[in-house]
C-alpha cells in the first residue's frame, strides 16, 4: 500500500491545547509556524489524541533507551 504525499509544515512552538469537556469531542491543538502569517489549528478526535499520546510515550521510551546505551 502506497502512502499519500504529506504536507510538511515547520512548527516553531505549540501555542495551546484545548481539550473539550466532552471526552468524545477530542481537542484543538494550535501551533506557531515558521515564516507563515497564520498559525495552524488541528481539531483531533478523542481516538487520535489517544493514539498521539501512545506514540509520544513510545518515542520517549526509545529516546531514553538511546541516552542510556550511549
Amino acid at each position: 500500500m502506497t502512502r499519500k504525499p504529506a504536507l510538511l509544515l515547520k512548527i516553531v512552538d505549540v501555542e495551546s491545547i484545548t481539550v473539550s469537556d466532552d471526552p468524545t469531542e477530542g481537542a484543538l491543538l494550535r501551533f506557531t509556524l515558521d515564516g507563515e502569517l497564520n498559525d495552524l489549528e488541528l481539531k483531533l478526535p478523542a481516538v487520535a489524541i489517544a493514539r498521539l499520546q501512545a506514540l509520544l510515550i513510545e518515542a520517549d521510551a526509545q529516546q531514553a533507551n538511546l541516552v542510556t546505551t550511549q
